[in-house]
């Protein structure tokens, strides 16, 4: 759908936007409708627009917006409209007050009940369960076995579960509660025996004067889920009328039909853009030579092969988590944006990453004096707040902009290979941040960035998560290419990108 904007001559920001609306109205992700709920079982949505010129527009832990994307643009465009009495008009807004600004220019808003899609329910009423069960084991020895009057008591013939299935069981409930990649937990065998818990999502789209581009990228979430070996007597959730219909794949989005099953549509080593190629791509994968080539056709061997990664016979991925859209239009002028319900059962009012700019989303505009008119955007999903902690996508936007990277001593270091720049960021600005390193929560991360220079667009992914499911699209090309990366066996992180060429 980016693409059709982009094509039609729509600016950057109406392409992202536009973008992220299709994956908000599905309820496979984790924002707008479907989103987590918070632990009373309200959805509150996070968005951030960023334009060009870094200037900026916000929403966070809004309730009652279907496409709070939809409401950050809103707020971009009317921050650049002068107030009387030299007022500043806001940049970003939270909670009621976002809500009420959304009623006051036009916005439609709807009762919660209207933006809960069953999965999100049922995710809400397992996870209620789960806590329940961990904090009972948590008490002391003296109140096992009394009844806490909580409307969450098991019957007395729950079926005991296996030490396997409790261990991976809890750690995917954890990981779903500080991770907005994790919203399922496993429930049967067939999920706990798959190791695979991608964390992922975000979208770029890019377009230049008659060659308009588009991507998008979606992190996944493997694990489905099933109905439980017994029941809860929690207190349901209102259910929306719409959500028992059957919503099929928005065919312009070109994410979720490419993410379930095979991974034969992944990124290939670089074949140029050029004249002779309407597709092309680089991917660099960790224990690859670097500089290996391998064209990409239906022909080729199966990235399970090459790769040493798990091949999947049938649809383990399910798209679940933030979404974001980097796009650049006919102009050649660059925009970013995020959306994302937050993590599962978190607190009423926490403010997500893609809430703030600089930290899930961020621009570095072009300089005027800049001869090769860089300009840098980067998307980011993971914990949030080690996020914020590390400034990470500013940090990572301006290490590509600038050529650097973190050397001994904290010092900045020149560094040519914006591929070894984006390993650099999460082993050593991300990971190893002491911020990060004293927390005891795990700091999941997935970034994708654009670097937009005057002979081409260069676009780069990288993640320490199992898995980031991506999608991209030049001007030229007449179909989006589309990848779920996977982390390999041993590593710790994953990076890969493509460039697209201008004619």
């Amino acid at each position: 759908m980016g693409m059709r904007f982009l094509q039609a001559g729509a600016s950057a920001t109406q392409a992202v936007e536009a973008s992220l609306r299709i994956l908000e109205d599905r309820d496979i992700t984790n924002a707008g409708y479907g989103s987590n709920l918070s632990i009373d079982g309200t959805v509150e949505c996070d968005a951030t627009v960023v334009d060009h010129l870094g200037r900026s527009g916000a929403c966070g832990a809004v309730p009652g917006i279907r496409n709070p994307i939809s409401l950050a643009k809103l707020i971009l465009d009317m921050s650049n409209l002068p107030l009387s009495l030299h007022r500043v008009p806001p940049n970003a807004l939270v909670g009621e007050g976002a809500r009420m600004f959304a009623v006051e220019n036009g916005m439609a808003t709807y009762a919660n009940e209207h933006l809960v899609s069953k999965n999100a329910r049922d995710r809400f009423l397992r996870w209620k369960e789960d806590l329940h069960h961990t904090e009972a084991r948590s008490r002391p020895s003296a109140t096992q076995g009394h009844s806490t009057g909580s409307a969450l008591d098991l019957p007395e013939s729950q079926p005991a579960e296996s030490p396997e299935f409790s261990k991976d069981h809890d750690a995917a409930v954890e990981a779903g509660t500080w991770n907005e990649g994790q919203p399922d937990s496993p429930c049967n065998e067939k999920y706990i025996s798959n190791k695979f818990r991608p964390a992922g999502v975000a979208a770029i789209a890019d377009s230049r004067v008659s060659i308009p581009t588009a991507a998008s990228a979606d992190r996944s979430q493997s694990h489905a889920s099933s109905d439980r070996p017994w029941s809860i007597s929690i207190e349901e959730l209102p259910r929306s009328q719409s959500e028992s219909e059957q919503r099929e794949p928005a065919p312009q989005a070109g994410l979720q039909q490419n993410y379930h099953g095979s991974l034969q549509s992944v990124f290939r080593p670089d074949q140029s853009d050029g004249i002779q190629s309407t597709s092309s791509s680089i991917v660099q994968q960790p224990g690859e030579p670097r500089g290996t080539k391998r064209p990409a056709s239906s022909t080729d061997e199966a990235p399970s092969a090459r790769y040493g990664l798990p091949l999947l016979s049938h649809a383990d991925d399910l798209i679940t988590d933030t979404v974001g859209a980097i796009a650049i239009d006919y102009r050649g002028y660059i925009a970013a944006g995020s959306s994302s319900g937050g993590i599962g059962m978190k607190h009423r009012g926490r403010l997500g990453p893609a809430a703030l700019v600089g930290i899930g989303t961020a621009v570095v505009p072009c300089d005027p004096d800049d001869e090769e008119a860089v300009s840098v955007a980067t998307v980011i999903s993971g914990t949030g707040e080690h996020m914020a902690t590390t400034m990470a996508s500013q940090r990572c936007a301006e290490r590509i902009y600038h050529g650097t990277r973190k050397g001994s001593g904290g010092k900045d270091v020149p560094e040519e290979d914006d591929d070894v720049i984006m390993e650099s960021f999460i082993a050593n600005d991300f990971m190893n941040h002491t911020g990060v390193k004293n927390c005891p929560s795990a700091g999941a991360i997935g970034v994708m960035t654009v670097k937009k220079t005057r002979s081409g667009y260069y676009f780069y992914f990288a993640h320490n998560t199992e898995s980031f499911a991506l999608a991209s699209m030049g001007g030229n090309d007449k179909r989006p290419v589309c990848t779920m990366s996977r982390l390999s066996q041993g590593a710790d992180i994953t990076r890969g990108g493509r460039k697209i060429r201008l004619d």
